[in-house]
């Protein structure tokens, strides 16, 4: 039996059951809820590691049930919608999402955002065993060991994928990279030209670490990326 347990929201069945198929076809085990009520229930009483979420769903927004998700549970969320409009899902992805996948979508291209997101929190929870050191780049403090950063002394409070995005950034110091380059790093599959995800996810790094408006940490290129300034 799969050690991983994804749970689909979604009010299709028939979306829903190709999603099972081939969830259940590469290994994981899958639970599945029609609608937002249903969906918290499973939550409180089942640990999963993984969600799929549509958004637009009979009974409230998806979106406000990410925000309740985040209550109980931290793993990836990945809102699959037929909503394509960018302030949707820029607001989607703001409000705790993941990633994105707009419908329809390829049910193999699902299956490996899945693996991605999943490698991506393995790799999380083993990288104490992996890195023991601190960085120290003006004003930040990085501690990798305890995943954490400081801006002078006082925490900031970044996501696990901001974190390794940071981490990404910091190896290459006024260097272009690329929305494809980060998202495979991060997300450890292919980007497949959409850069959104990163954009949002970058938005909110830039923000944090730069709050105090003194010195700038990431500068975009347009159309091609963001630049670390060391």
């Amino acid at each position: 039996m799969s050690k991983y347990n994804i749970l689909v929201v979604d009010d299709d069945p028939d979306i829903v059951e190709v999603i099972t198929l081939y969830l259940r076809n590469s290994g994981y085990n899958v639970d599945t809820a029609s609608n937002c009520n249903a969906a918290l229930e499973k939550i409180k009483n089942k640990c999963f590691h993984l969600i799929l979420l549509d958004i637009m769903l009979p009974d409230f927004d998806g979106t406000i049930l990410c925000q309740k998700i985040r209550q109980y549970l931290f793993c990836p969320i990945i809102f699959i919608s037929c909503i394509d409009d960018e302030d949707h899902i820029l607001n989607a992805l703001n409000l705790g999402g993941d990633d994105y996948i707009r419908k329809p979508f390829n049910p193999k291209e699902l299956v490996a955002r899945v693996k991605s997101n999943l490698r991506r929190v393995a790799y999380e929870q083993n990288k104490n065993t992996l890195n023991n050191k601190k960085l120290t780049i003006k004003d930040l403090t990085i501690d990798i060991e305890k995943c954490t950063v400081l801006n002078k002394n006082k925490e900031i409070p970044l996501s696990p994928i901001e974190f390794d995005i940071l981490l990404f950034m910091i190896n290459y110091p006024n260097k272009i990279l690329s929305y494809s380059e980060i998202y495979e790093h991060v997300w450890k599959c292919k980007s497949l030209g959409d850069i959104r995800t990163v954009m949002v996810h970058v938005s909110n790094l830039r923000k944090k670490i730069e709050a105090s408006g003194c010195i700038k940490y990431i500068k975009t290129i347009k159309r091609k990326g963001y630049m670390f300034l060391s």
